[in-house]
């Protein structure tokens, strides 16, 4: 019996062992299969990133606001020529000018007859006024970003950063505006000569009743200058399309939070109206008005700053600053201008970034 049962015995250690083998040599197959089909993962070369932004600092000037020549250079004498004074005319009669006299002048107002021998004649012009640095700041946008990682060490990442961006500047103002005016005033002698009693217009031929004869050439000319107020409203409106590209370098501070530093080429897609609606505080000039469409491409640079946070090994979070230089967009209509300011404009940005 104690023979029979150490056979036994031995035949189960025997069996035992060869199962026992058996399943290790299994385990080791499967686990090699494991590692086969599950290798260790790699980090992320690829980030793609969107933002909302706040942008600051994208200012519009208004230029060559209330800007006319000689008011009275509207209206025609009887004759059609135009006048060449805002309140009167004095132009070449049908002699040439005989003795240097003419019978081709007219005023507006017996304020022009000061009494001392001559009727006085005023012209007025003016350049135009300047609203500067209008702006409806913080003006919203948002971004699209891809980070392609070319090299990395122990401490420091680096690649290649791609972004489209798209915001809007919508800027109106209706402020007053003061405006510079020159004015020149010509006195031409009378001689003898009552003017007639005003208003008072007459052609360059002689009449058959005659008709009064003054100096045609001033005997005082005085040029001063005068201060008048445009008022009215202008209105901005431009969609910015934007696309950068540079390198970017990336310093991780442990191992969820980093700094991205880039910075590299700007381009600006820039489409734009302009309209506008003023009138100028001096008798004789009619109000003006006009819109219109413009579009360009702006070509500059940017520089970057962003901090990140990884959520986990996929998506992350950053905040960071942008700022642009990328020169000024004009647009002009009827002698006004709206120039739209991005030579120093600073992008804010919020945005979250997926990993793959």
């Amino acid at each position: 019996m104690k023979q029979g049962a150490l056979l036994k015995l031995s035949v189960f250690a025997v069996t035992s062992l060869e199962t026992l083998l058996a399943l290790a040599q299994t385990a080791s197959a499967q686990s090699a299969s494991a590692m086969k089909l599950d290798p260790p993962k790699e980090e992320s070369l690829n980030r793609f990133g969107i933002s909302f932004g706040m942008t600051f600092n994208a200012t519009v000037d208004f230029k060559h606001l209330g800007a006319f020549a000689t008011p009275g250079a509207s209206r025609l004498t009887p004759d059609g020529d135009h006048f060449n004074y805002d309140d009167g005319y004095v132009l070449t009669d049908s002699t040439g000018n005989l003795l240097g006299l003419t019978r081709y002048w007219g005023y507006d107002s017996s304020s022009q007859v000061p009494g001392d021998g001559t009727i006085v004649m005023h012209r007025s012009s003016s350049t135009g006024a300047t609203a500067k640095d209008r702006d409806d700041d913080p003006q919203p946008g948002f971004e699209l970003t891809y980070n392609r990682e070319l090299g990395r060490n122990e401490k420091l990442r680096w690649g290649l950063e791609m972004a489209f961006g798209f915001m809007n500047v919508s800027v109106n103002d209706s402020h007053p505006i003061p405006l510079g005016v020159s004015r020149l005033t010509d006195a031409y002698p009378l001689g003898i000569v009552v003017p007639p009693p005003a208003p008072y217009y007459h052609g360059a031929n002689l009449s058959p009743e005659g008709n009064p004869v003054i100096g045609a050439t001033p005997v005082t000319s005085a040029a001063g200058n005068a201060l008048a107020t445009v008022n009215g409203s202008r209105r901005f409106d431009a969609d910015l399309y934007e696309f950068r590209l540079g390198p970017y370098l990336e310093i991780p501070f442990g191992r969820k939070w980093a700094v991205t530093l880039s910075g590299g080429l700007a381009l600006v897609d820039v489409n734009s109206d302009f309209s506008f609606k003023e009138t100028v505080s001096i008798s004789g000039i009619a109000p003006a008005a006009d819109s219109g469409s413009h579009s360009d491409l702006l070509v500059g640079g940017y520089a970057a700053g962003n901090v990140s946070y990884k959520l986990n090994e996929v998506w992350g979070l950053f905040t960071g600053v942008q700022f642009h230089a990328v020169g000024n967009y004009s647009q002009r209509e009827s002698g006004r201008t709206a120039v739209l300011n991005l030579g120093e404009t600073v992008f804010l940005v919020f945005g979250a970034s997926y990993s793959f």
